[in-house]
């Protein structure tokens, strides 16, 4: 038996991890289900529906992320990344 990563990486971690905006990846993920790698956590008890969850990505999660934004971005219809991000200025390459 191979070993298995048990680390859990929150949304947060997710999004800066990837370069994309959480609201992005949170509208991504809510078809995802515990099967896909992606789960949720509650801080407050006692926990309700409406309760605020933390969203949770398990390694093979994270791969079916990308999967889906690889075929949202594919569609054509992608939310674009936050002004602050398309405007900054990429550094120069470096050459040898």
């Amino acid at each position: 038996m191979g070993y298995r990563n048990s680390a859990l990486y929150t949304l947060k971690y997710v999004a800066a991890m990837l370069g994309e905006d959480e609201d992005f990846l949170r509208e991504c993920s809510i078809e995802m289900f515990a099967e896909d790698g992606s789960l949720c956590a509650y801080d407050d008890y006692p926990a309700s529906e409406l309760s605020e969850h933390i969203i949770l990505f398990t390694q093979v999660g994270i791969e079916n992320l990308q999967q889906i934004i690889r075929n949202l971005r594919g569609i054509g219809d992608p939310p674009s990344k936050p002004v602050a991000e398309r405007n900054r200025k990429k550094p120069p390459l470096l050459r040898s």
